[in-house]
């Protein structure tokens, strides 16, 4: 079946399907990457953003909530700010929601990506 639906999302690469809610996968890709107490940068774009923040203080992490309007994506001068600034490396992740239902708005991943790397 994973090969069939590569076809599906017109990719060469492996698919992957998780059983569960965004809620489920949110939480899986956090603990599954980091560890407590480490550090997060999360922006607020919307409800969903905001609830993820908070999970991730629930299970431990110390998250850097970067506040939003809600009417914008996530900036990516703020990002490579934020992770510029960071010069001991302390952030090991960056929480943005690409696509926010609650608000309709859009962050843009690329160009986020492309600030994640220019910080390096």
């Amino acid at each position: 079946m994973l090969e069939a639906v590569k076809a599906v999302f017109a990719t060469t690469g492996p698919v992957v399907i998780y059983p569960a809610s965004g809620t489920g996968a949110w939480e899986a890709a956090l603990v599954n990457t980091l560890n407590p107490g480490d550090r997060v940068l999360s922006f607020e774009t919307g409800h969903f953003a905001t609830l993820w923040q908070e999970m991730a203080r629930g299970l431990g992490f110390t998250v850097d909530f970067v506040p939003g309007d809600w009417r914008h994506g996530a900036d990516p001068g703020a990002v490579e700010e934020k992770l510029a600034a960071d010069t001991s490396h302390t952030i090991k992740a960056v929480c943005v929601v690409h696509n926010e239902t609650s608000t309709g708005v859009t962050s843009r991943i690329a160009d986020i990506r492309r600030a994640i790397d220019a910080a390096e």
